[in-house]
């Protein structure tokens, strides 16, 4: 067993009871410098540096570009840089979009609009009974409001006030709207059971037709899953998977992620931001972790990322905390999460299926910031990890770390399990066994 698989993704499938691969707050790249044996680096993701606190749970961040102000919703209170503008109903995730004359939030059912005070954006008196606001964006300088029933309003650029002729409704299917975006110049309402796109048409009177032959027969499951993302757009179905906008949806999961949502505890949802080439697609599992898809590699990670909600302007990618009021930019230089250990974790199962072969060393590929303890344990058969670890030196800038007499593996397969937990960026290059590094 020369080569070890290690670090190939981030995959659990407890139905399929098979064994987990662990990538975690790493992902991978192609190796363009030919160190690794399989031609592929383990490189740590961004730590978090915090930049505010706030009062309240965090529950929206956005960029308001035409004026540079940063909005965030922490509990109730709107804040513009730092300063409260006024109350957002609610208590869950709250919608934020800019239009070049204002900023629209969704919160509690309620819309309101932001310049440089907020006002409650109100409905017309003909608005199905009922009708709570379930999502918004933007297009051309209209705002788009979305009713649960598939009824949108659009806000005519530098309005203040909804005219009541200006709405139409979403109604291949009889299903509930779940949320509206923006996608180059047509948006896309997503319903339960199908997704609708619509376009501009350059009337006045009727700037929206629905886009003929653009219906696809797949649902979205939670309003915040569907996010901008790799020039298209990126959500999560009804059947459990992650889908990603094309001619028809194409999936971009795999069964262990549909089983982690399907297990979900409450509802998913995302967020996105790119770094050094790679793009990722951040999805929160509440119950069951963080998964993160990079579009270049097209592999999932876990990040164990305590974050909400996030926006990325000029190369800057600014996120609010799951659990509490924090504020935090993502950060290449930060070694933790605002003072918390980052746990940095590959994994590799080799089958024994005759046999099996002594296992007389492990060597493994490792670059780090400066000298570090890099830390590796194995289990056999059916076994369970032990609770110690053997604990490898590695010098900086590069090294090779070696193990020597791991014993012979049991049937039916041997785990290996990697990982630091020292403030300092690492890499892992590749695993070997029973060969010297070649």
């Amino acid at each position: 067993m020369p080569i070890v698989p290690l670090g190939i993704g981030s995959f659990k499938r407890a139905d399929g009871l098979v064994p987990d691969v662990v990538l975690r707050n790493m992902y991978l790249e192609k190796d363009m410098s030919g160190i690794s044996p399989d031609q592929t680096l383990r490189i740590q993701r961004p730590g978090l540096t915090r930049i505010a606190s706030y009062t309240g749970l965090m529950r929206g961040v956005h960029y308001r570009t035409a004026t540079g102000e940063r909005l965030v919703v922490a509990g109730n209170t709107l804040y513009s840089t730092e300063q409260p503008q006024g109350t957002i109903a609610g208590s869950g995730i709250a919608a934020l979009v800019s239009t070049p004359f204002a900023s629209i939030i969704a919160g509690g059912g309620i819309a309101y609009l932001y310049d440089t005070s907020i006002i409650t954006l109100e409905l017309p008196d003909d608005a199905p009974s009922g009708g709570f606001v379930q999502d918004v964006d933007q297009l051309n300088a209209y705002g788009i409001v979305l009713l649960p029933n598939g009824r949108f309003y659009w806000l005519v650029p530098g309005e203040t006030t909804i005219d009541p002729l200006n709405f139409a409704t979403a109604e291949s299917l009889p299903d509930k709207a779940v949320a509206v975006r923006r996608l180059g110049d047509e948006f896309w309402i997503f319903g339960t059971q199908n997704v609708e796109v619509w376009q501009p048409t350059g009337d006045l009177d009727a700037p929206f037709q629905r886009a003929s032959g653009r219906n696809f027969e797949r649902g979205c499951l939670a309003r915040d899953t569907v996010r901008r993302f790799d020039n298209t757009l990126v959500w999560v179905g009804d059947d459990y998977q992650v889908y990603r906008a094309s001619s028809v949806p194409q999936v971009i999961s795999d069964p262990g992620i549909a089983e982690r949502i399907r297990k979900a505890t409450s509802p998913c949802s995302a967020w996105v931001y790119s770094m050094d080439g790679h793009s990722f697609y951040v999805l929160r599992v509440p119950g069951q972790g963080v998964l993160a898809y990079d579009a270049s590699t097209q592999v999932w990670s876990e990040f164990t990322w305590p974050v909400l909600v996030g926006y990325q302007e000029a190369g800057e990618t600014i996120v609010g905390s799951a659990v509490d009021s924090r504020l935090w930019r993502v950060d290449a230089d930060a070694m933790t999460d605002d003072g918390a250990v980052i746990e940095r974790t590959v994994t590799a199962t080799v089958p024994m299926l005759g046999k099996p072969p002594r296992n007389d060393s492990v060597s493994i590929g490792t670059g780090s910031s400066v000298d570090c303890t890099i830390r590796l344990r194995w289990k056999d058969g059916q076994d369970d990890y032990p609770a110690f670890y053997e604990e490898l030196l590695v010098r900086a800038p590069f090294d090779v770390g070696t193990l020597w007499r791991l014993g012979s593996p049991d049937q039916p397969y041997r785990s290996y399990e990697i990982s630091c937990v020292e403030p300092v960026r690492i890499r892992i290059a590749g695993m070997m066994a029973n060969e010297g590094w070649r």
